[in-house]
């Protein structure tokens, strides 16, 4: 991969790491039931900049986790690969709106790095701003929540509901997406079906499902089937995985590798397809830091935190919580979020993608194969 131009190798770096992260996070967060919704991208992003401020073992683990060790990234190459990921980001045609946002908010006074704060501001672009956390808590609170909810476009309104009054800093990343499908939904053909809950035997609910007859990247095998639906725009698109059987999404998610993206795209063919698919809104809110531990990230969450990196005065500073929220919401026009061979024989009928049992879904950039966002859809 670094034979490649040093753009090409350093943006497929860091989405394979990305990618990483996502897929072991998710299937952490899968154990639970129910829908599942997050942004592996702003959670990379968030861990890009804390990672710079840490050393030694807390480092080590980050490097681990964040998938930099496996993709083969250089601590110095993954800020001018954050730098250009966000460069390209900006330039996003008009068809559609991705929108990503940094920021550092930290206590007044408390001895941030310049050479942290530089960084800060030339790769990840971020905005820092101090605030008095110690004696106006519920005003910083107000204050990241709105800095929150405008770059959401007010999908994610209150990130926030409260914070320790001895936080010193607090590191923000929001991602916002809408997209309209290149292939639109008739509203006409929306109708009422049955769609099974977790899929569990007579558990069902009648949900607005979507339909339409198009060509599409499918891919069908003995266990499930994928399916892409691209935005205009030409590079996002929406993948989603369907389990042959209602209740086999569990033994799907667990079969996935973290490049599971780069095997389905090879073996997909473009097929005329029937395609029904429920409209959904997912609001998915949680705190991470359990998670993360168990992926590995244990040092930095502690009074051990090696955190030299973003300030002189570092004893006794850790991270304290990581909370993510993400929102996605999906209708007939297209996407609106916040926060895997088929051979067509002439005349036969279409093969059908009726998603009216559990399914999982990831919303990827096709150039570089980046998931910015992944989930699951359980309940309706």
């Amino acid at each position: 991969m670094h034979n490649e131009s040093g753009k090409e190798a350093s943006s497929l770096n860091v989405a394979e790491a990305n990618n990483y992260l996502g897929l072991n996070l998710y299937k952490l967060l899968s154990k639970e039931k129910g829908n599942v919704f997050f942004s592996p991208f702003s959670l990379s992003a968030a861990f890009a900049m804390l990672f710079y401020g840490a050393e030694k073992e807390t480092a080590e683990e980050m490097r681990n986790v964040l998938g930099y060790k496996i993709a083969n990234i250089e601590d110095q190459e993954l800020k001018s690969s954050y730098q250009k990921l966000l460069d390209e980001i900006e330039k996003s045609p008009d068809s559609y709106t991705l929108t990503t946002a940094n920021s550092v908010v930290s206590q007044s006074k408390f001895p941030v790095r310049k050479e942290y704060k530089s960084l800060l501001n030339d790769f990840f672009k971020a905005y820092l701003w101090e605030v008095d956390f110690a004696r106006e808590i519920e005003k910083s609170i107000q204050l990241i929540n709105e800095w929150v909810s405008s770059k959401t476009q007010k999908m994610i309104p209150k990130l926030l509901k409260s914070l320790n009054p001895a936080t010193v800093m607090v590191l923000l990343n929001a991602v916002y997406f809408k997209g309209f499908w290149l292939n639109q939904f008739s509203k006409e053909k929306t109708t009422l079906e049955k769609f099974n809950i977790r899929g569990e035997k007579k558990n069902y609910k009648k949900v607005e499902m979507m339909h339409i007859k198009e060509r599409f990247p499918l891919l069908r095998n003995q266990s499930y089937k994928a399916l892409e639906l691209p935005y205009k725009g030409g590079d996002i698109s929406m993948l989603i995985l369907l389990p042959n059987l209602a209740n086999g999404l569990k033994d799907l998610e667990s079969s996935l590798s973290y490049n599971f993206l780069q095997d389905l795209k090879q073996n997909m063919r473009e097929t005329r397809v029937n395609v029904a698919i429920p409209k959904f809104k997912i609001d998915y809110s949680k705190s991470l830091k359990d998670a993360f531990q168990n992926l590995g990230v244990r040092k930095v969450f502690n009074f051990e935190a090696q955190l030299g990196g973003l300030s002189e005065e570092s004893a006794g500073l850790y991270a304290s919580d990581v909370i993510h929220q993400a929102v996605i919401e999906v209708n007939e026009e297209g996407s609106q979020a916040a926060a895997a061979t088929a051979i067509p024989i002439a005349r036969s009928l279409p093969p059908e993608f009726i998603a009216d049992h559990p399914f999982m879904f990831v919303i990827y950039n096709t150039r570089n194969n980046l998931i910015y966002f992944m989930g699951r859809v359980e309940e309706l």
